[in-house]
């Protein structure tokens, strides 16, 4: 058994992430060695997403090597790739980012992960004394709609809506093959494994965790289809396992499709993206965001209108105030458009006006 006291330096942190910053191992361990109960905080069972607190006692029932304090902890970001993410900010208020992921990029490290979206955080405050939280994750390879909480508050009421899925997430997927249901759910259990250091999410009728998703074909190719998915659980690789199971591959997945998805006149990508998010009470208003098509999606392909929007409306009134490609507007959190222009790109494409 291996004991650590949490020291200021690893406060509020996810056990997950705490694990994989102080110990040599990949987030995938990390949680595997949770789930499997070999990690105990002051003597009690508790989640991968339990935050620490100050001189909690860590016990790791698990071979594991303490990593090298003299490594850096901390990724040096250029100036020209911190400009980069910030023209992916869709929407922004004084409670959350809207970053339009690109695939690719990792939201959070591990083993091979060179910079994620967590080492952008340090240079997301714009002018909060705050540092800006993650609220959940999206695949490496999937693109799209990511939320990150400014505040305390916000990453409160956004991570208890993610886990009791009150938040309602939508994507958008180029599938191989067409399928012969317009619409339907897919109702399949899954489970992960590791093969070596590998790890991969398995159909498992047996040991296998619920997972749901609603899906709808949007548009029919020669070859390939257009869906619309809607995951109703939240396990790891669902979108890609379900569509996997339903025999109908992601194009570019080929970790779960193989050698057959691998379609490079479509795109060299995982054609996968998080178009849309919506919750229905966000500090008592409701909360809509919708990114732009991704770039496997182009209109003069898929004739489906191409917009950003952020919306919010007055429960008690359900107006909305909506503008697409606008500029963003707060009392507490502004730009001049002055200060947009000097930075050479307008990178919000959304409006979140209170009334």
């Amino acid at each position: 058994m291996i004991s650590v006291n949490i020291t200021k330096d690893f406060t509020n942190l996810r056990l997950d992430k705490f694990l994989c910053q102080k110990f040599d191992i990949s987030f995938g361990v990390a949680q595997k060695i949770v789930r499997e109960k070999k990690v105990r905080v002051n003597n009690v069972r508790v989640d991968a997403s339990y935050k620490t607190q100050h001189m909690d006692e860590i016990n790791v029932y698990a071979d594991l090597e303490i990593r090298n304090t003299l490594e850096k902890t901390k990724t040096k970001v250029s100036d020209v790739k911190v400009a980069r993410i910030k023209e992916q900010i869709i929407f922004r208020d004084e409670n959350i980012i809207a970053l339009n992921k690109p695939s690719g990029l990792a939201t959070q490290g591990g083993s091979g992960i060179e910079i994620s979206v967590d080492d952008y955080l340090p240079y997301l405050k714009f002018g909060s004394q705050e540092n800006p939280q993650l609220v959940h994750r999206l695949d490496k390879d999937t693109s799209g709609l990511l939320l990150i909480a400014r505040n305390a508050a916000a990453a409160e009421i956004l991570t208890a809506a993610f886990k009791n899925k009150t938040i309602r997430k939508t994507y958008l997927a180029l599938v191989i093959g067409i399928p012969k249901k317009t619409e339907g759910v897919i109702n399949i259990p899954i489970c992960k494994k590791f093969v070596g250091k590998n790890e991969k999410v398995y159909r498992d009728e047996i040991d296998g965790k619920e997972a749901i998703t609603e899906f709808k074909v949007l548009e029919r190719f020669k070859e390939h289809s257009l869906m619309e998915l809607s995951p109703l659980t939240g396990r790891t690789h669902q979108l890609r396992v379900h569509c996997k199971e339903l025999g109908h591959a992601i194009i570019g997945d080929v970790k779960y499709g193989g050698k057959d998805v691998i379609k490079r006149d479509i795109s060299r990508r995982v054609c996968l993206h998080a178009k849309k998010i919506v919750m229905e009470d966000f500090f008592g208003k409701r909360l809509e965001i919708e990114t732009e098509l991704p770039d496997f999606l182009m209109p003069a392909v898929v004739k489906v209108p191409v917009k950003a929007v952020a919306k919010t409306a007055d429960k008690s009134t359900d107006k909305f105030s909506t503008k697409t490609r606008g500029r963003f507007s707060s009392s507490k959190d502004s730009e001049s458009k002055d200060d947009a222009k000097a930075k050479g790109k307008v990178a919000q494409r959304g409006r979140f006006r209170r009334k």
